[in-house]
């Protein structure tokens, strides 16, 4: 089925128009299609650079019909005016970055098209929904206000329009019941609790597992021609599981990451073992604050005294995280840091069995007391206690 009609008026038919529409696009006089707050790419625009200056040669250096090139382009006719114009300046089209570069308007949060009261509109959009899209955006102020913004032009406006750039970023997953009024009670005691403390006395603890496919690239790209998808030789430490217990602290009196990597499965006996040793290695010292989870091994039946056994003897609280609060804890975010680093690795570096571990080993140990510092910010941590 042709797009265009027979008696070559160029008009769409009305389930091609359905069709064109359906898809957010629209159709301008001349019987192009084109998007709202959208610019026509760089090649459309020399296009129309190149038929210009054919119509000018033809006509023996006389300015051609702006019309007649706009149908034959199927573009606006403003759109070939712009051409024009930069023609006429520059003797050439200009590339976005050169426009955008030299523009005599604001740049940044919003332009010339958009005023406070859209501004407004935006932000209101994004306190009914953070995880919008940038084309709802458009949507939205544009039915909302009339006005019609390109997707950049939002996300400039959210980048560059605040003291806090508004870029998008992982969000915690927040499950139902972490709100239920048990929770929420015991989140209160912990809150006022720990805000009597002094943050550098605060240490926290967890546990992550790891594999051995952590340092196999998992991704190859599929031969063009072929579709085969290339196999990726690895050594036999591909299935092998292994563990890290740690515990951080920006503490200057000890080192700010403690942690023991093992493959063996963490269970009660080896976690209190790894504290009577931080105990011997003065990790922990009388009057420290040890946070960790829920989990089983921390509280269960073998570590039931473990939390009297710290005070009694050594003068060391553990303080138990509330239900569903991990973002409480910066040690999940030293294994964000791990995970990335594990990613970008040189694993051309490690050679024999077990690189994965060495691998963790040494990013482990180059954690500094100022990035422990920082995930506690980040966190929240000085939030909680009150302090900065």
């Amino acid at each position: 089925m042709s797009m265009w009609s027979d008696d070559g008026t160029d008009q769409l038919h009305c389930d091609q128009i359905e069709f064109v529409t359906q898809h957010g696009v629209s159709i301008n006089s001349n019987g192009g299609l084109y998007q709202h707050g959208k610019s026509y790419s760089f090649d459309k625009k020399l296009f129309v650079a190149l038929v210009y200056m054919d119509h000018q040669e033809s006509g023996n250096g006389q300015r051609p019909t702006l019309t007649h090139v706009a149908k034959q382009c199927r573009v606006g006719k403003d759109f070939v005016a712009k051409v024009e114009n930069e023609l006429s300046l520059n003797g050439r089209v200009l590339r976005p970055g050169e426009i955008y570069a030299n523009r005599s308007m604001p740049i940044g949060p919003g332009s010339k098209s958009m005023t406070k009261e859209d501004g407004f509109v935006l932000y209101m959009l994004y306190r009914q929904n953070p995880t919008r899209s940038l084309k709802s955006y458009v949507y939205w102020l544009c039915f909302l206000t009339g006005t019609i913004v390109s997707e950049s032009t939002v996300s400039r406006f959210f980048n560059k329009g605040f003291p806090i750039r508004g870029g998008l970023c992982m969000t915690n997953l927040v499950p139902f019941d972490k709100f239920r009024p048990g929770n929420v009670e015991k989140a209160y005691e912990y809150l006022h609790y720990l805000s009597h403390i002094c943050p550098a006395k605060v240490k926290y603890g967890d546990e992550k597992s790891i594999k051995g496919k952590e340092c196999c690239n998992g991704k190859a790209r599929k031969d063009v021609l072929t579709g085969f998808i290339p196999h990726t030789i690895t050594d036999s430490d591909l299935r092998n599981h292994y563990a890290i217990m740690g515990m951080c602290s920006f503490s200057p009196q000890c080192t700010p990451l403690r942690f023991r990597i093992t493959d063996s499965a963490v269970d009660a006996d080896l976690f209190s073992a790894e504290i009577e040793e931080a105990i011997a290695m003065s990790w922990l010292r009388p009057g420290d604050v040890l946070v960790l989870d829920n989990a089983a091994i921390h509280k269960g039946k073998n570590n039931s005294v473990l939390e009297e056994w710290l005070w009694s003897y050594h003068s060391v609280l553990v303080l138990f995280l509330p239900a569903r609060t991990p973002e409480w804890n910066p040690i999940e975010l030293v294994w964000n840091v791990l995970v990335q680093r594990l990613r970008s690795y040189n694993w051309s570096t490690l050679s024999g069995k077990h690189r994965v571990v060495q691998a963790s080993a040494q990013v482990l140990n180059g954690i500094t007391h100022d990035t422990i510092y920082k995930l506690y910010e980040k966190s929240g941590v000085f939030s909680l206690h009150g302090h900065r």
